[in-house]
């Protein structure tokens, strides 16, 4: 079996004739000084230093800079986990779409930044990641503490790319012994409403343009996502079986969530009275808006008939589940599925 290599004695890196080693009496520092490379123009040569108060680590600091240098990596000293994010947010999101962009700058802007990005990208430690994971925690569901430290590791692996830094810490700071994210926390468990809770939202709904979108999510299934983008043409009222086709979202790319996910269901009779009631609502809408309607052809939309987006959903959702008697801010839109799995062996 091989050995693993020994790290330089102290009595080694302080005879290197290219590394100068010393006290610094007034700051009560071990400092060093590598020299790099002469300007062949001026003759100055290029410089890295390191320092410490304690001998120990001073010496591990300087061993491991060597030992980076040796690897190709040169770091400036000035080099920043900020600058690492900016460079990052720059350079490598050029192949996502612009809510993404957004969505992944106000995350690093909002919980890398402001709490790493002071840090020298060279000495940052898995220690440091670790310390800001857990003050993440208690403000973060486990998704988006996954996210940010994703984003965060991305980030390292491009300044690695760079020749800035040798190790990813943000990598070694993933998983613990279980193989679970160190500083992780479970999220908001799901779930779904009681049968007699149902019929209370559906109540309160009745004669809104929201009844039917309620009905549509809770009786078929339908994804937020999917409704959203539902349009006239997805939906066969006429004929012997009323049906939904569901073949598009509102993701990024406009598809649903799975292959698999492209079905058509037919529609329950409780459905297709609450789709041909919305249908003479939403022409209503139409006459009134005049000018301003936006013909998009779709089945929900905003009363000048521009797409929704999930802040218009939960919005309204919450205040029907007030109206019903619920905690409006206990509840998503995407629980309204849920509720589908829980109930679709009931009949409603």
């Amino acid at each position: 079996m091989p050995r693993t290599p020994r790290k330089p004695t102290r009595a080694a890196l302080s005879d290197r004739s290219d590394v100068s080693v010393y006290f610094d009496h007034a700051k009560k520092l071990w400092r060093a000084e590598i020299r790099l490379r002469q300007d062949p123009h001026t003759g100055r040569w290029r410089v890295k230093k390191v320092s410490s108060k304690d001998k120990n680590t001073f010496y591990d600091k300087l061993s491991t800079t060597l030992e980076e240098l040796d690897q190709g990596v040169d770091s400036p000293a000035y080099y920043t986990v900020a600058d690492c994010v900016a460079e990052f947010l720059r350079d490598q999101l050029s192949d996502v779409g612009p809510n993404t962009r957004d969505n992944y700058t106000r995350l690093i802007n909002t919980h890398i930044t402001p709490y790493l990005g002071r840090h020298r990208l060279a000495e940052l430690r898995v220690a440091d990641v670790l310390a800001w994971l857990r003050g993440r925690k208690p403000h973060l569901s486990s998704r988006t503490l996954r996210l940010v430290l994703s984003l965060l590791e991305r980030a390292i692996r491009y300044a690695q790319v760079q020749e800035m830094v040798s190790r990813n810490v943000a990598e070694l700071a993933r998983l613990d012994q279980r193989g679970r994210l160190r500083g992780d926390q479970p999220g908001r468990p799901s779930k779904s409403m009681t049968l007699d809770q149902a019929v209370a939202v559906l109540k309160a709904a009745q004669g809104t343009r929201w009844y039917a979108y309620l009905v549509l999510s809770i009786v078929t299934g339908t994804r937020t996502e999917e409704i959203r983008a539902l349009t006239w043409e997805q939906i066969t009222a006429q004929g012997e079986v009323p049906t939904i086709h569901l073949w598009a979202s509102v993701r990024e790319d406009g598809d649903t969530k799975t292959r698999r996910s492209k079905r058509s269901l037919e529609l329950p009779s409780l459905a297709l009275k609450a789709v041909n009631a919305h249908r003479a609502m939403q022409a209503h809408e139409r006459l009134v808006a005049g000018e301003l309607w936006q013909d998009n052809n779709l089945v929900f939309c905003t009363r000048n008939g521009t797409p929704l987006d999930r802040h218009n959903v939960l919005r309204e959702l919450r205040t029907i589940m007030r109206k019903a008697g619920l905690n409006g801010k206990e509840w998503t839109a995407r629980e309204l599925r849920h509720t589908f799995v829980s109930l679709c062996p009931t009949t409603m």
